[in-house]
């Protein structure tokens, strides 16, 4: 990122000492024309008072005074360094005459632009120009203006020629001065542009780097940027792109740890039925039981292991359809207290089994959810099955359903085996088994499908347990109102 930077610094700093030298070129050429616009008009003023003095004295033939006025002016222009000439126009009906003259233009070997200034006079225009005059040997400018008499003819006209030495030594130390100003400027336009150059740079070089440590898998640090540019909206771009990229990275490894955890539980349920099942197998194979009613039993145990690992895959494709974003529930308007009824209604000859009355209580008939009514009941059915497994023969199991607050709240409640209460936050894992309930069969699978249902219904499910008031599952919906039949 150093080239980025050196370009920066490079194209920043030409562009400002480009402009600060046009700038000062600029001002010099303005200030040079102007100090030469004002000797010029200075020389203008002096030859057009000169002119309407000659005028109004050659009007009234006023030859004595004037005599002292030109010498009096030819004084003035020895001071001022300056010649002032006065030549008559040959070509009007009265040229000034030569008495109010001080210079015989056949005695002089005037150039082609002292003619033309003149000539330019001769016909009521000023004229001026500039150039190194052989005669004075020094850069002159020479200003011409026509002398009119009282009837505005041009009878003659004036010369002044007036040195441009100290005119140019200004302009030398205008450009003086001007050429210090503009190499102070470039240094610190220089500095300017190392700094602006910096300043511009510093944030890219940043994002630059914290782009690389996205590229190495580092999505905890930030680009600390803080502008309102584009730049600023680039480094909050990369930050919440760093952000998205850490949770996407903890969701991934939390799928694969699961998927590790998953094919460990899932090898460790199965390698125990599995090893059962070729036990008792092997043992028919060979022949060492020939007792026909031992031989029975085997197969009955055979039978039983290969119904465990039924159930166990089973839940396991449940479970797997039921985390799979693309599945889709085949919702519709039920009423969760008949659903509950269903499943009791299955499960009344496993409950009469084992001496267990149940009922299903509610508080208010119209207790509807937008739901799929197979899962519900499924969900109903686990929970019973679980509360029928580890309840206490003669016991009562109870499904209360509560209508409040825009929320169903369904609950199943056991008098049995207590959960431990350090162990309430692991009921729902996979493979879970309280420590209470022993050897007991069942996948461990179980609560797990019935809180993924709940949840993709927009629920919720919970468990209390203790001696007194028994185990209890809560499952909470959101609650949806009766379609409406005239449709």
């Amino acid at each position: 990122m150093k080239h980025i930077f050196i370009r920066v610094f490079v194209y920043f700093g030409l562009v400002i000492v480009a402009f600060t030298l046009l700038i000062g070129l600029l001002y010099s050429q303005f200030n040079r024309n102007n100090i030469v616009g004002t000797y010029r008009s200075q020389l203008n003023d002096l030859a057009k008072s000169v002119a309407t003095r000659v005028g109004n004295a050659a009007s009234i033939s006023e030859t004595e005074t004037f005599s002292n006025y030109l010498a009096a002016i030819e004084d003035f222009g020895t001071s001022r360094r300056t010649d002032i000439w006065i030549f008559s126009n040959p070509d009007a009906q009265t040229p000034l005459p030569d008495n109010y003259t001080n210079v015989v233009p056949d005695q002089m070997d005037l150039s082609e632009k002292m003619k033309g200034i003149l000539e330019a006079a001769f016909k009521g225009k000023k004229r001026s120009y500039t150039d190194h005059d052989e005669v004075y040997d020094r850069d002159m400018m020479h200003v011409a203006s026509p002398i009119y008499d009282s009837n505005k003819n041009v009878i003659g006209a004036v010369v002044v020629n007036g040195p441009m030495r100290m005119t140019s030594n200004t302009i030398k130390q205008y450009q003086k001065y001007m050429i210090l100003c503009v190499g102070l400027g470039a240094v610190i336009a220089i500095f300017l542009a190392l700094i602006f150059s910096r300043q511009l740079v510093r944030p890219i070089i940043r994002i630059d780097e914290f782009a690389g440590e996205i590229a190495a898998g580092d999505y905890m640090g930030t680009t600390g940027i803080i502008r309102k540019d584009e730049l600023g909206s680039l480094a909050d771009t990369m930050d919440e792109l760093a952000e998205q990229l850490q949770e996407a990275e903890e969701y991934r490894e939390g799928v694969e740890q699961s998927r590790r955890d998953f094919f460990s539980n899932v090898s460790h349920e199965l390698r125990t039925p599995i090893t059962v099942t070729k036990g008792y197998a092997d043992t028919l194979v060979e022949g060492v039981v020939s007792d026909p009613a031992k031989r029975d039993d085997y197969l009955k145990r055979i039978q039983d292991e290969c119904s465990t690992m039924e159930r166990l895959v089973s839940d396991l494709l449940i479970l797997s359809r039921m985390q799979n974003p693309d599945f889709e529930l085949d919702t519709e308007v039920i009423n969760v207290i008949a659903v509950a009824q269903d499943a009791m209604r299955g499960l009344r000859i496993l409950m009469k089994e084992k001496d267990l009355t149940g009922e299903v209580t509610y508080n208010d008939e119209m207790s509807l959810i937008m739901g799929d009514y197979d899962r519900i009941r499924q969900v109903f059915v686990v929970l019973m099955q679980n509360a029928i497994k580890y309840c206490d023969p003669g016991t009562e199991i109870r499904v209360h359903i509560e209508r409040s607050d825009g929320y169903i709240t369904a609950s199943v409640r056991d008098h049995g085996v207590v959960i431990p209460q350090d162990e309430l936050d692991h009921v729902f894992d996979k493979f879970y088994r309280a420590s209470t309930h022993g050897a007991r069969e069942g996948s461990g699978l179980g609560l797990v499908v019935a809180k993924n249902i709940v949840e993709r219904h927009g629920g919720t499910i919970s468990v209390d347990s203790d001696a007194q008031n028994g185990t209890c599952f809560t499952m909470n919906f959101p609650e949806t109102e009766a379609p409406d039949e005239t449709d």
